[in-house]
């Protein structure tokens, strides 16, 4: 009787409805509740597996920036690749459905729905492919980076963003052509031959992207400066913030922004101020006539007292007079500090107390005039 059952249960399986068997449907209906049921921990073991391949993190420590980079790509990479082993099972189902494409006049071609959705799929599966490699490439860099903080190795602080986006460039034209050749039947040693051709004209056509482009490598390999070093370009005095393909970024003392393209960086007359071991600072104050030779002696003297009390202000300090107008005369005070400055020590606010020195001296001599300034 068991025999019987097992006789009849495996005749239903192997009856065909439109074209394809019922274990087959089985079978396709089985693999999809599967993924939705089993994705998430299937995804999160691929993320933990692929995340293994790079070297110098820890897992426990850096499992929330795992999740957050590479469980997703991973996931819809998944859910595509078990949706097409379900979809496959019943392929005889689609090929029910066709069209019939013309080619010229004797000619035709036979397309199935089933080869629609092959193309279709793999397409999908290439862009999430691609999608979950580049996240995987932003997680290399996130940890490379993190290790490259913590040596302080400016270098690769530098090199690593440029690395990462040409990674990632390169990545998305192999995908391109990997569609174009494999879902779209393009001859690709054809476009690349036409891509050669037209690429003098576009190269010609952006010159300047071109230009800033390898002036990128030249400031890399020659190493005018590096991230974080203070730099004077014409007038403008900034931090190096960011080095790109195009452009670098600066930022100065008051937060403003500058994007300077690569080409102005290599090409210009730009001065490295963090190669200097110490940096030279100026107040000019104006002083009233009527001042005796001895006091304005005695004031000279005390300003480099009191200015060298002010940390961390340094030797040389040099008091000097110049520039006489009509009614006043400028006592130029030039002292040093030196760079980088100490951790705790902002230079605005050391300028601001040399400054306000500087006046109370001056003001108790009773010989301040019209302004005091500083550079």
């Amino acid at each position: 009787m068991q025999n019987l059952i097992l006789s009849i249960d495996w005749a239903f399986l192997n009856q065909e409805y439109f074209g394809e068997k019922v274990v087959n449907y089985a079978w396709c209906g089985g693999i999809i509740l599967l993924t939705f049921l089993l994705k998430r921990p299937m995804a999160s073991l691929l993320t933990r597996l692929s995340s293994a391949l790079t070297i110098r993190y820890s897992y426990v420590e850096h499992k929330g920036a795992i999740r957050e980079i590479l469980f997703k790509p991973m996931e819809r990479l998944l859910q595509v690749v078990l949706y097409f082993v379900a979809i496959s099972q019943i392929g005889g189902f689609f090929d029910n459905f066709s069209i019939v494409h013309l080619m010229g006049k004797s000619s035709k071609i036979r397309i199935t729905l089933s080869d629609l959705i092959d193309h279709m799929f793999l397409l999908v599966f290439i862009v999430f492919l691609t999608q979950a490699i580049s996240r995987f490439i932003d997680f290399v860099y996130y940890i490379q980076m993190g290790a490259a903080q913590k040596e302080k190795n400016l270098s690769r602080m530098q090199l690593l963003p440029l690395m990462k986006e040409m990674s990632k460039l390169v990545l998305w034209i192999i995908s391109c052509f990997w569609i174009l050749g494999s879902v779209f039947h393009v001859n690709i040693p054809a476009l690349i031959t036409g891509l050669g051709i037209g690429g003098v004209a576009i190269a010609l056509a952006g010159k300047e992207t071109v230009e800033n482009f390898f002036a990128a490598f030249t400031i890399l390999s020659d190493k005018p400066f590096q991230t974080g070093d203070a730099i004077k370009l014409g007038e403008i005095e900034a931090t190096v913030e960011r080095i790109g393909f195009r452009s670098t970024r600066l930022r100065n003392l008051d937060g403003s922004a500058y994007i300077i393209p690569n080409q102005n960086l290599v090409s210009q007359n730009l001065i490295n101020l963090s190669m200097r071991d110490h940096r030279g600072m100026k107040v000019v104050a104006n002083v009233k006539y009527g001042i005796s030779h001895e006091n304005l002696l005695k004031l000279m003297a005390k300003l480099k007292e009191v200015i060298l009390t002010i940390t961390p202000v340094r030797d040389p300090i040099v008091v000097s007079v110049e520039s006489f107008d009509k009614e006043t005369f400028q006592l130029v005070v030039t002292y040093n500090l030196p760079h980088p400055l100490p951790g705790d020590k902002l230079l605005v606010a050391i300028k601001r107390d040399v400054n306000l020195k500087v006046f109370e001296t001056i003001q108790a001599y009773g010989t301040i005039g019209t302004a005091v300034g500083t550079s």
